[in-house]
């Protein structure tokens, strides 16, 4: 009985299935060109022709050093989504305040919207300004923005639970100026579910200030309606 063929020749690994130092740097710098946008591992493999075998690999090692890490796009939540662990997501990506690991934060926005509430019935009428410094100095560890709270008190007049007039310098409105944009509580005591639905979409959306009936960003080609609800609206 004759012994196994030491002869043969097994076959080599293909040197192009190897992950190389400069595969994982060329794919850490371009992470991190993307900075606070991120980038999705489909294009990670577009854009430098790595083999995706490779750029798994790769992301892996780069995971486990901690140089970039994982996070949730609110637009495409399926999607893997890389960035450099120096950048924090910006609020497209995120969503901004409102939103906590990739979901809307109720809790926080229903705070907000009472605290807003407070504000205007105590001040009777006032501008988003005044009801900002008034939030400020009730709780001077608050963390909103000036233009978050104006986001906020969109969203209640959009479900009419504030009004958006301009002063007359008179009555209720003898703290603001004439002619000055100012908030001040609707006297009703019905509110409409359509309402706080609209809020939740639009009152709290990151790109709300650059959305414009027929423009690019539009309620008709809107990702987060589809994103939040799961569904097509248009």
């Amino acid at each position: 009985m004759s012994g196994p063929d030491l002869s043969r020749k097994w076959p080599r690994p293909d040197p192009s299935s190897r992950p190389t130092t400069g595969e994982r740097d060329e794919i850490l710098e371009l992470i991190r060109s993307r900075a606070n946008r991120g980038i999705w591992s489909a294009d990670i493999k577009r854009e430098t022709n790595i083999p995706q075998a490779i750029v798994q690999n790769q992301i892996k090692m780069l995971l486990s050093t901690e140089l970039i890490k994982e996070v949730t796009d609110i637009r495409y939540k399926s999607r893997k989504v890389y960035m450099a662990a120096e950048f924090e997501p910006s609020d497209e990506i995120s969503g901004g305040t409102w939103f906590s690991g990739g979901s809307l934060n109720k809790e926080a926005i229903n705070d907000v919207r009472k605290r807003c509430k407070q504000q205007t019935m105590m001040l009777k009428a006032a501008t988003a300004d005044m009801i900002y410094k008034g939030m400020k100095k009730s709780d001077p560890n608050i963390i909103y923005t000036r233009q978050q709270i104006g986001d906020i008190l969109q969203s209640l007049v959009i479900d009419k639970e504030v009004e958006e007039i301009k002063s007359t310098g008179k009555g209720d409105f003898a703290n603001v100026p004439a002619g000055k944009v100012c908030y001040r509580t609707v006297q009703s005591s019905s509110s409409t579910q359509v309402g706080a639905l609209t809020s939740i979409l639009c009152g709290v959306c990151p790109r709300l200030r650059d959305c414009t009936p027929d423009d690019e960003i539009s309620p008709s080609n809107c990702e987060y309606y589809k994103q939040w609800l799961g569904v097509e609206y248009f």
